[in-house]
C-alpha cells in the first residue's frame, strides 16, 4: 500500500495542484516507497534501465514536480505488483518516448486551435479568444519552445490533465505483455491501436487514486461522479455541480423517466448586442430554441407587452 507522504493539513486544491504540476517542489528525499523506505534509493536502477525519460543524464535534481511525483509512484505500484523490468519499460515508452516522437506539445496546441476555431466559426471572436488564437500559432511557430515543451508534456500528463479537466476519473490499464490502454470515463482509447482485448488479464491503475495523495479529499469527492452509479445518478450529480442549474426530475411508476437540467446565464455587452441583431430580438422579448437531432432546430418566440 502506498504511504502517503504528504500529510492532510499540507494537502491541497485541483487549480493549486494545476498551477503547480510542472514545478520543481517536491524534495525526493522526503519521497518514500509502498514499504515506507526512502524511494531515492531506487532511482540509479529505473534510471539505468530507462524508466525515468525526466531525468537528465549525469544530474539528479533536488525536487521534483508532481507530474514526475506521480510518475514514480506508478513506477513503485507496478513494482509491488511484482511486474519486471521489461513490460515497465514497454510502458514508459508508451508514454515518454511515443509522446516525444509524436510530437505531443505540437498537436495537443493544434487541436486546442482547431476547438476555439470551431467555437468561434460562426461568430465574432471576443478580444481574449483572438489574442488566444494569436497565442496558439506564436507558440506553433517557436521550434524551441515545441521542442523544450516535449520534455515536459507526454501521454501521461495528458492523462492528469484530462482527468481533472473533464472531471472524470482516468487511468491505464497494463497487460503483462507491456501493452498499455487508456481510459477516461467509460471511454478506452490508445494512440498505438484500436485492437485490445480489454478481457485479458491486467492491472488497472487510476490517475483520481493517485492524486488523493495530494489533493483534498472534499473537494476530490465533489467533481468526481463514483463510477458505481447508475446513470440516471451520473447525470444529477454532473448537473448539481454546474453553478446556475436547476434540476427536474419526472417518474412514472417508481422510474425515473426524464432528467432535464437548465443552465441559466448572462450574456452582455457587445456580444448581447450582435445575437439580438442577428435574431431580431427587440425588447421585452424572448426566443427559446431546442432540437432533438442534428437536422432540426424549432424555437418559439415570446412577445411581452
Amino acid at each position: 500500500m502506498i504511504k502517503n507522504n504528504i500529510p492532510e493539513e499540507q494537502q491541497i486544491t485541483l487549480s493549486e495542484f494545476n498551477e503547480f504540476m510542472f514545478s520543481a517542489i517536491v524534495p525526493i528525499k522526503d519521497i518514500k516507497d509502498h514499504k515506507g523506505e526512502p524511494i531515492s534509493v531506487l532511482l540509479p536502477y529505473w534510471r539505468r534501465n530507462k524508466l525515468l525519460p525526466f531525468f537528465q543524464k549525469g544530474k539528479w535534481g533536488i525536487e521534483i514536480c508532481f507530474a514526475q511525483f506521480m510518475w514514480l509512484r506508478v513506477l513503485d505500484t507496478l513494482r509491488e505488483f511484482g511486474v519486471s523490468i521489461k513490460p515497465m519499460v514497454q510502458i514508459c515508452e508508451y508514454f515518454f518516448q511515443d509522446a516525444y516522437d509524436n510530437e505531443l506539445p505540437k498537436k495537443n496546441i493544434l487541436d486546442l486551435k482547431k476547438t476555439l476555431e470551431i467555437k468561434i466559426s460562426n461568430a465574432i471572436p471576443t478580444e481574449d479568444e483572438a489574442l488566444l488564437l494569436a497565442e496558439y500559432d506564436r507558440m506553433l511557430s517557436d521550434e524551441l519552445l515545441l521542442y523544450g515543451l516535449k520534455f515536459y508534456i507526454n501521454y501521461f500528463t495528458n492523462l492528469i490533465t484530462d482527468c481533472i479537466k473533464k472531471e472524470e476519473d482516468a487511468g491505464f490499464i497494463a497487460f503483462s505483455n507491456g501493452e498499455v490502454v487508456e481510459y477516461l470515463g467509460e471511454k478506452y482509447f490508445s494512440h498505438r491501436t484500436k485492437d485490445f482485448d480489454l478481457t485479458k488479464p491486467h492491472i488497472r491503475l487510476s490517475i483520481k487514486f493517485f492524486l488523493n495523495e495530494f489533493i483534498q479529499s472534499d473537494e476530490l469527492q465533489k467533481i468526481f461522479v463514483p463510477t458505481i452509479l447508475n446513470a440516471n445518478e451520473k447525470d444529477v450529480l454532473k448537473a448539481l455541480r454546474k453553478k446556475n442549474t436547476s434540476i427536474t426530475i419526472k417518474k412514472r411508476e417508481g422510474e425515473i423517466v426524464r432528467i432535464v437540467s437548465t443552465d441559466e446565464g448572462t450574456i452582455s455587452d457587445e456580444r448581447a448586442k450582435e445575437i439580438r441583431k442577428i435574431l431580431g430580438l427587440r425588447n421585452y422579448e424572448e426566443i427559446t430554441f431546442s432540437t432533438r437531432d442534428d437536422k432540426t432546430l424549432t424555437f418559439t418566440k415570446t412577445q411581452k407587452k
